[in-house]
């Protein structure tokens, strides 16, 4: 069954995803960044890529021609996904798919609107019996 973890209170949510991408590639994962459109994808996919003067997070968009061939990939639609391990969502909206992934993060900021939607897919998730993990930013 899929893993769900939250993280609430995010401030700066592409940081937060710079950090845990960087882990689980590490442990050689798997990534798909779930996005509400193609200029967010590029926006965050530019941002891994620069992460840093030494280091950077290899990923290409969903619909670039190498992206199968890349351990992260930036999707913003739901026949891009290529791959079944770990998927960050970063949609407002509860990904139909989301039960194919092994680990499903889900990074919620401190915007009131983000906190309601992050609300409503909290309690499906629960309501379904996932098995759910919860991050404070704040207090880490």
């Amino acid at each position: 069954m899929t893993k769900i973890r939250f993280y609430t209170d995010v401030t700066d949510p592409p940081a937060l995803i710079q950090h845990l991408v960087s882990q689980a590639l590490s442990r050689q994962r798997r990534v798909t960044i779930y996005v509400p459109d193609r200029e967010q994808a590029q926006r965050l996919g530019d941002q891994l890529w620069q992460q840093g003067a030494d280091s950077f997070l290899p990923n290409a968009l969903a619909d670039a021609e190498n992206a199968a061939l890349t351990p992260v990939q930036l999707a913003w639609q739901p026949e891009q996904i290529r791959q079944d391990d770990l998927l960050f969502n970063c949609q407002a909206e509860l990904p139909k798919f989301f039960s194919r992934f092994r680990h499903v993060f889900e990074l919620i900021s401190t915007e009131e609107a983000d906190k309601i939607a992050g609300r409503q897919r909290w309690a499906f998730y629960r309501d379904r019996g996932y098995e759910i993990q919860h991050m404070n930013k704040q207090t880490q």
